[in-house]
């Protein structure tokens, strides 16, 4: 198998996915902060990190710094410029072009899949975390036709105050990975076919053979540059501090 760690990094939600070079500039950042630390804290490194942009983006000075910060970290990586790779339920315009789209993306990763049988898809937003052995434990299931996983509870962490706290949800978070045959999965027609009513995450166990992972594997990060997650309007629990805090934020390689 094959293992990608999608990041969509603009073209995702209203406003294009993309609220002007500052915000860019900024979410870029919080990547190199947050995200990526949890991605070289993961105690496997047997996956690659795909990313996609905007066309819009192919050109722009921060994507250049991103793809620097990528070469740097030593991780396997793989850009792309046509926009989200799923359907968004924000920006209902990025759906009508959708398989188009994706089939020109699916062409720069067949290279990479190769003669692999099965591809593993998790999903993580370019302010997410996951723990160190989240990555470890999705490629330990079994690879299946119409296979997921996913997660309930995890955290959130508040990157302009340190604060921490559990984040405590009742559907399925968008830190999830689908299973693919990877013929199925090169294929923008069959892909968007056996993906068929995964409109949003909180669908994901609806729609697929799924299984639910331990909780405490993902972490979300607000900032205030995010386009729908705030620090008041989340699904907050208990708060930590002190040792407490550090020892999990310590998992999630901060």
């Amino acid at each position: 198998m094959i293992h990608f760690v999608y990041i969509p990094f603009t073209g995702l939600g209203l406003f294009d996915g993309f609220r002007g070079q500052e915000w860019f500039k900024n979410r870029a950042k919080i990547f190199q902060e947050t995200t990526l630390k949890s991605l070289l804290n993961q105690s496997t490194k047997d996956f690659i990190v795909w990313i996609s942009f905007r066309p819009q983006e192919r050109k722009n000075p921060v994507t250049r710094q991103i793809r620097r910060i990528l070469e740097q970290s030593g991780l396997r990586f793989v850009f792309t410029f046509d926009g989200v790779m799923m359907y968004d339920d924000r920006g209902l315009e990025h759906n009508k072009d959708l398989k188009e789209r994706m089939a020109r993306s699916l062409k720069v990763l067949k290279p990479l899949v190769g003669k692999e049988k099965w591809v593993y898809k998790t999903d993580c937003g370019s302010d997410d975390m996951l723990h160190k052995d989240a990555l470890k434990e999705i490629q330990q299931e079994e690879p299946r036709e119409k296979g997921a996983t996913y997660y309930l509870n995890g955290y959130i962490y508040n990157y302009n105050t340190g604060q921490l706290a559990d984040w405590i949800r009742n559907t399925s978070c968008s830190k999830y990975t689908v299973i693919y045959p990877a013929d199925i999965f090169l294929n923008a027609e069959k892909h968007l076919e056996y993906i068929d009513g995964l409109k949003s995450h909180e669908y994901l166990p609806l729609v697929f053979d799924a299984t639910r992972l331990p909780d405490g594997r993902y972490c979300c990060c607000v900032h205030g540059y995010n386009i729908s997650t705030g620090w008041n309007n989340s699904f907050r629990g208990e708060e930590y501090f002190g040792e407490e805090k550090n020892k999990i934020l310590k998992q999630f390689g901060l």
